[in-house]
């Protein structure tokens, strides 16, 4: 009933408040998500032949252990004969019953006992989850334990896929795969967990990985496998306690497990088991104890976890290295917050001026003086790579952090935090959360290596919610962070060459953090390091000119020639999810369909040439066998913005042509209009045919309301 209510509530809010359009085009993509209409689009296209099998020439035993507990026999069933229904031969599965005071267990358990690759013990005595587990693992004699619930299910590929990567790597200690839920019927399965690859800082957040979890068993005899006394997060202590004796991990893109929802499960419900908050809290506190490794845990009540707070040990000295050339202003308001806010207070200022006019030279030499800060003047062509290996030349810190002039602080942990992760032997960059100015508007959690290059995630989106698993609310590793606030231990910075002085405008940041990944170390983003970023104050975006977009280009291309493992692909973003805009939905084919393009005259609309036009291009890819393009865009005069629809227009000089687009509905994008009009459904995406684009360059132009708009973006199609 309350559910009911709460959605009445929602339909009458949005009816009144952003009227009956927007309620027919969300109540479309609510219905959509309650159906897992996306999802199982997703299933049928990928799932098609998960019982097509090939001859392995390895084939290790693979021990699935179930611990038993008053479960309905429907569910002990599924659970039961969906192991028997593996498409591998080489399993075994062994059950311990927890004692169970349903006489219902017994009974169907009893039916399983002839066959001879299930072995079930009955314990005599209830010991909880960690015990009962740990007595079905004493039946196991496979070279590896696969970790089962009794109410979840397998994918009927499950073992076999794990051999097929043991195949590939037979030294593989620990294998986990992707995840989904099912209702309590077993039928619908929903909320698909594309999880990336091993990500250390990312598990010491969360418990990413959990199922399917399949550990090489010597090492689980050698830990001792589950503690009693860490119910509830049993199987994330245990893996803290594995991943330190190995870093032999793998990972399946696929979705092998199907955890059931039920009224009483955490997979419904955080709080419907408080006690394992407390045992996680733990498992974190020992991971660090048996670690060495100074910090705290802090709990996060919006999202139900723990994050870990690395201390600063032996007060470091941070050197903070700030690139600015004629931008004096910008540049005392970025330090005076710095110094006004910031708690730490270990730190020293390094000013790199590449050629400011004598004016500004005088200004920022003065404030320096002030402060005691170093300022390193050298004229010279920009080059932001140069400027940073210049100030750390200058710089006296065992840590240094990269700061653009035009970041604010917000709050005075940020330092601290970043230095504390930064002194982690296996870290890398450590990146900041980064808004737009006086808003809750993300620029910058984290960089994804797309099919179209580097993006940033969740960019344009509004903090407030919860997205993906959490990624906006607690520390993810990710392939890369922005130098617009990265911080990175001096040592590591030296032992990689520092910057990479031919990235002079772009990409120099990826750049650093590919290498500090190749070199074994691992970048992150903390979310609670939280800044203003005033982006593009010190310089123009660089898809202004075709010079710069053929310049961006180029040096893409040579990014990915230097690290090719990155070209389209992230090691910290599945290949599950979209690589079309950084929101972390589902990759879909039949949902790309091509709109329909048609060649125009430019001439037939009305040049728009409103100051209180506002638009973002969130995406601009252009790769074979499309263009690619999403954003949003409204006049701010205009009082029917959603009414209107969006059309892209590409114009060359002797052709151009006109796209059709799809509404996209956000209610960030009401954070755009000064006069608080409703724009939620003024985003737009298309997917066009580069083969019914003639070869050219093209200026891109968006047509709204009968008027056309040019941007600032430039696309070249051909090869």
């Amino acid at each position: 009933m309350k559910r009911i209510i709460k959605k009445a509530g929602t339909f009458l809010r949005v009816l009144f408040k952003e009227g009956p359009l927007v309620l027919m085009h969300t109540s479309v993509q609510v219905l959509e998500r309650d159906r897992g209409e996306n999802y199982n689009i997703w299933i049928k296209e990928k799932e098609k032949s998960i019982t097509e099998t090939l001859e392995l020439s390895h084939k290790p035993k693979i021990s699935v252990v179930v611990p038993v507990y008053n479960v309905e026999t429907a569910m002990l069933k599924d659970c039961i004969e969906s192991v028997l229904n593996q498409t591998y031969d080489n399993w075994e599965l062994c059950i311990a019953d927890d004692c169970s005071t349903m006489e219902s267990v017994k009974n169907c358990l009893k039916e399983y006992e002839d066959n001879e690759k299930i072995k079930i013990v009955y314990r005599e005595k209830n010991g909880h989850i960690s015990l009962c587990t740990n007595s079905a693992i004493e039946l196991a004699d496979g070279e590896y334990i696969a970790f089962m619930d009794c109410d979840d299910t397998l994918s009927p590929n499950a073992l076999y896929e794990v051999a097929c990567k043991l195949n590939e790597d037979n030294t593989l200690d620990f294998i986990y795969s992707d995840e989904d839920k099912i209702d309590e019927n077993g039928k619908r399965r929903h909320e698909p967990h594309f999880k990336p690859e091993w990500s250390p800082d990312t598990y010491m957040s969360l418990n990413y990985t959990c199922h399917l979890g399949v550990y090489r068993k010597s090492i689980g005899d050698e830990i001792g496998w589950l503690r009693k006394g860490y119910e509830g997060a049993q199987d994330y202590d245990f893996t803290l306690r594995f991943t330190e004796k190995t870093d032999r991990i793998g990972h399946i893109p696929k979705i092998l497990y199907h955890w059931r929802q039920r009224a009483e499960s955490t997979a419904v419900n955080p709080e419907a088991k408080g006690y394992i908050l407390e045992t996680a809290k733990r498992a974190k506190e020992d991971a660090l104890s048996r670690r060495n490794i100074q910090g705290e845990v802090e709990y996060i009540s919006e999202i139900y976890q723990y994050r870990v707070n690395y201390a600063c040990a032996g007060n470091p000295l941070v050197s903070v290295i700030i690139p600015s050339k004629d931008n004096f202003e910008v540049f005392k308001r970025c330090v005076d917050s710095l110094r006004e806010i910031t708690e730490y207070d270990n730190y020293e200022i390094v000013l790199v001026d590449n050629g400011s006019s004598e004016e500004q030279m005088e200004r920022y030499a003065a404030y320096c003086k002030k402060y005691a800060y170093t300022y390193v003047y050298k004229e010279k062509e920009f080059n932001f790579s140069f400027m940073c290996n210049l100030g750390a030349a200058h710089a006296n810190g065992e840590l240094y952090l990269f700061l653009n002039d035009d970041i604010t602080i917000k709050e005075g942990k940020w330092m601290e935090r970043m230095a504390g992760h930064a002194m982690q032997s296996h870290v890398g960059a450590v990146g900041a959360k980064l808004l737009y100015p006086d808003t809750t508007l993300i620029q910058h959690v984290g960089v994804i290596s797309f099919v179209a290059g580097p993006v940033h995630s969740l960019c344009q989106m509004d903090d407030t919610p919860i997205y993906y698993f959490c990624r906006n609310k607690i520390e993810y590793n990710y392939s890369a962070v922005t130098a617009a606030c990265l911080m990175v231990d001096k040592k590591k910075f030296e032992e990689i060459g520092g910057f990479d002085e031919s990235y002079a405008v772009a990409y120099n940041d990826i750049d650093l953090c590919f290498k500090l990944f190749e070199k074994g170390y691992y970048n992150v983003a903390r979310m609670d390091a939280v800044l203003y970023h005033h982006e593009s104050l010190s310089r123009g975006s660089d898809t202004i000119s075709p010079e710069k977009m053929k310049r961006l280009i180029k040096e893409r291309e040579r990014l990915y020639s230097a690290h090719p493992q990155f070209n389209a692909y992230d090691p910290f973003y599945s290949p599950n999810l979209t690589m079309e805009k950084g929101d972390f939905s589902l990759s879909i084919k039949t949902k790309g369909s091509y709109g329909n393009v048609h060649k125009v005259s430019a001439d037939s609309f009305k040049a728009g040439r409103s100051d209180a036009f506002k638009y973002h291009i969130g995406l601009l890819s252009v790769r074979e066998p499309s263009v690619n393009i999403s954003g949003w865009c409204f006049d701010d005069n205009k009082k029917y913005n959603n009414i209107s629809k969006v059309y892209v227009i590409l114009k060359g000089r002797k052709n151009c042509y006109i796209a059709d687009t799809d509404k996209e509905y956000s209610k960030d994008f009401n954070l755009y209009s000064e006069k608080n009009r409703n724009v939620s459904l003024c985003g737009f995406k298309c997917r066009i045919a580069m083969s019914e684009i003639d070869e050219g360059e093209y200026k891109l132009c968006l047509v709204k309301g009968g008027m056309l708009y040019e941007t600032d973006q430039s696309v070249y199609i051909g090869n």
